[in-house]
Order: structure tokens, then sequence, then C-alpha cells
């Protein structure tokens, strides 16, 4: 009887050192995660605006210090959220961030303009309700005459409830002689666009300046 209860004195101690054992790699583990949740929490904010437009509040940020960066914009009516907030991957750093209502709707819409150097220029736009948000696509592709020399680098504006669009051109003069080459003058083109309440911008003004 004696040696029996010795048996099971050890298989207790021994299942007891394993279940120890188990719960001291959870704490490891957890420990872990910790430490990456803290790093990805220390990632460097490279800008931030609060914006009011009526009754609306809206706190903008981008987290990050190389080409592609996150956005985050959280919509408010007083403390409470009104929406999941918006997040997602931008390029560039954000030049501005404004609030307009451009169609008339009553709905406030943010506008965030990037210095990304790419065709189209860096353009995010949302319109908001009290219970979500609508993105807004950039004006696209420049058409026509307006397009003759563009080459991207676009700088975005709003004025007058409209949106500018800048951008350089550059235009071939003749030399004087044939053996100079054509000198460059670089200009620059504003488009202005108007947005409709279907959500699609429609184009305005064409103005070339130097």
């Amino acid at each position: 009887m004696k040696a029996s209860a010795l048996v099971l004195l050890g298989a207790s101690l021994v299942a007891a050192t394993a279940c120890d054992s188990s719960r001291g790699v959870v704490e490891d583990t957890s420990i872990e995660t910790s430490t990456a949740e803290s790093t990805v929490a220390t990632e460097p904010v490279s800008f931030t605006k609060d914006l009011t437009q009526g009754t609306s509040r809206f706190e903008i940020r981008t987290t990050g210090a190389s080409a592609q960066r996150q956005l985050t914009i959280r919509s408010y009516r007083g403390a409470a959220l009104t929406s999941d907030p918006v997040r997602l991957d931008i390029n560039g750093a954000v030049r501005e961030a404004v609030t307009g209502d451009l169609n008339g709707n009553g709905k406030p819409e943010i506008y965030i303009f990037t210095d990304a150097a790419t065709a189209n220029g860096g353009f995010y736009g949302y319109e908001f309700t009290d219970r979500g948000y609508t993105p807004i696509t950039g004006p696209g592709m420049i058409t026509g005459v307006a397009a003759v020399g563009y080459a991207g680098k676009d700088t975005y504006t709003l004025s007058n409830n409209m949106l500018s669009r800048t951008f350089p051109i550059t235009s071939g003069t003749a030399s004087a002689t044939a053996a100079e080459p054509a000198a460059a003058t670089p200009t620059s083109r504003t488009i202005t666009y108007k947005l409709d309440p279907s959500g699609k911008w429609v184009m305005g003004q064409v103005m070339d300046g130097q």
C-alpha cells in the first residue's frame, strides 16, 4: 500500500510540474505579443489635424515616415463616433486636409491631399453621413487640349466651393538658330471642377500661367 501511495504521489508531482511548464509558455507568448503591439503603437505620427463642419468633428492622422503611410479619419458627433474610422494606406506625405460640401447636399466632405508626384496626384476624398461614409474618387485623367504637356505632380486646393487642380507643363519654343536647342519654358495649368449631386466631377475653367 505504501509503495502504491508513493507511485501516485510521484505521478501527481509530475503532472503538476507539466501544468506549470505549460502556463509558463503561455505567459512568454503573451509578453511577445505585448511587445509587438507596443512597437506598432510607437509608429511616428507624421500628420495630425482636427476639422469641424456644422455639428460634425473629424480627427485626421497619418503614421509612418516612408513613401507609403497609414491614414486614419475619425468622425464624431459630440463625443460619439458616427461610424468605424476610415483606415487606408496612402502614397506620399499629407500636404493638406480640408472639409467642404462641394455637391451642396448638406453632408460634410473630407479631402486629403498628398505630395505624391504620380499622375493624378495624391487625392483622397470621403463624404460622411450619420452612419458611415462614401469614398469620393479624384477627377481622373485629363483629356483634350487641357491634357497637352501634362505629366502629373498635381496640387489640389478648395476655393469658392470648387476643386482646383494645378500642375506644371512644359512647352517648346523655336530656337534663334538651328545650332541651338529649343528652349523649354516651364508653365503651369489650373483646371477647376464642380462636384455634381451624383458624385461626378464636372470640368470648368482651364487657365494657363507662368
